[in-house]
């Protein structure tokens, strides 16, 4: 498959028949719509401009793809998600239909951009269409050059075009549509803006942010002028309006946002943590999804350290992951006497993280552990996150925290043991 040649989503729909296990795999049962979505796009770096895995087809394919390659097959899976999380499934036999509703939410949002190079674009098949539109959505035009973006200049903000796609799923007009793209881009732009001046420096990964972010918008000239003003440190957080239908994922997109900016010199200082706890606040989101933000790039990192442009090596990763520990503590902390109360109907799960003390667990054991943590989540919503992609990476962190963190929990369950009666 080339996504770069006529023809190549058909292409990838005839390998995509081998995943239909992948597509209708997500279960809705204790996590949101936005939660699933969230969940399963997250990982593959389309929200922070890095694609570093696909969707539903396996990584391997990526090796000989370039990353402008890689971003239209996600833009296409993200679509395709969309779909299916509405629907409850993504059939392929219906297949033409959803690619037609595809075409339709960019052509009525006047977001595709692709008819000026297409004078005969009604007479195109649907997959030429969405050929066209995909590629115009992820290709920008810029002069920029930065030894650290070279190979990512392109739209970093698809991801919004699925929030967006959402929406129209759910009945929003396409006029609604059109002005909160503009919106969301240019508070996008501005959130970037203050989280790189959070710390009075201005890096030069900060600035290739910035200006790849900038290029991939469609601002006008006035909302341009009102982006340079808070890259150039005249405007603050407070001046920004946020006073606008946001939805739990815009949310997190905008604080994973400058979570990310802040990180991109590799080092957060007082100043930037006061930040982003500020903008915490004007976002209106619990200390506990701002710690969960922190954690979710946190995981990314870990695992894409090597794929990042600004990421020097592991040595850097590991720097991003400090205070996890702490963040996690902070999480469960909030719920510690549920905690305590869950565990204790939960003996095998005490066992396994009593045995974690002492000694590496085996994979089974770890999946085991895994699973019954997901079991805990349908009563402490904090622990959703091992339900989502990622989640296992961080299962050593847990497992090395809870025996601090509710001790009463494991001594009331070694009394229990050692007071039974022989059997």
């Amino acid at each position: 498959m080339n996504p770069s040649k006529p023809g190549w989503i058909k292409k990838y729909f005839s390998l995509l028949d081998n995943y239909s296990e992948s597509l209708n795999k997500y279960s809705g049962a204790l996590l949101s719509t936005d939660e699933l979505f969230y969940g399963f796009l997250q990982p593959t770096g389309i929200m922070y401009g890095f694609p570093t895995s696909l969707l539903f087809l396996n990584d391997e394919l990526m090796t000989d793809l370039s990353s402008e390659e890689v971003f239209k097959i996600l833009l296409l899976e993200g679509l395709v998600l969309t779909d299916h999380l509405k629907k409850g499934s993504f059939e392929i036999a219906a297949l033409e239909k959803s690619l037609e509703e595809f075409v339709a939410f960019y052509e009525e949002t006047h977001s595709e951009k692709a008819k000026k190079g297409w004078l005969n674009f009604k007479d195109l098949t649907v997959y030429e269409k969405l050929e066209s539109i995909i590629s115009q959505r992820v290709d920008i035009k810029t002069s920029f050059s930065h030894k650290l973006w070279t190979t990512y200049l392109y739209n970093s903000l698809i991801f919004h075009d699925l929030l967006l796609y959402n929406e129209y799923h759910n009945g929003v007009k396409p006029a609604d549509i059109i002005a909160k793209r503009s919106r969301v881009e240019l508070d996008v732009i501005k959130i970037i803006a203050l989280a790189a001046n959070a710390d009075g420096e201005l890096s030069e990964e900060e600035e290739a942010i910035f200006e790849v972010f900038m290029a991939s918008a469609s601002l006008n000239r006035d909302e341009r002028e009102e982006a340079r003003l808070f890259w150039e440190g005249s405007e603050s957080l407070d001046s920004m309006d946020l006073n606008y239908d946001r939805s739990w994922i815009l949310n997190r997109y905008l604080m994973e946002i400058a979570v990310l900016t802040v990180w991109s010199d590799r080092l957060v200082v007082d100043s930037e943590r006061e930040f982003l706890k500020a903008l915490t606040n004007k976002l209106g989101i619990s200390e506990d999804e701002r710690d969960k933000s922190f954690i979710a790039i946190q995981a990314f990192v870990m695992n894409n350290y090597e794929a990042i442009p600004f990421l020097q090596g592991k040595k850097d990763a590991e720097l991003l992951m400090e205070g996890a520990t702490e963040r996690w503590k902070n999480i469960l902390g909030r719920n510690k006497d549920k905690l305590a109360a869950e565990l204790k109907e939960s003996k095998e799960l005490m066992a396994l993280i009593r045995k974690s003390t002492t000694e590496e667990l085996s994979k089974e054991e770890k999946e085991k552990a895994r699973t019954q943590f997901k079991d805990l989540a349908r009563t402490i919503p904090s622990l959703t996150l091992f339900m989502l992609p990622g989640g296992s990476l961080l299962l050593p962190i847990i497992l090395k925290i809870i025996p601090d963190l509710v001790p009463t929990a494991f001594r009331s369950n070694q009394i229990e043991e050692e007071g039974e009666e022989p059997q």
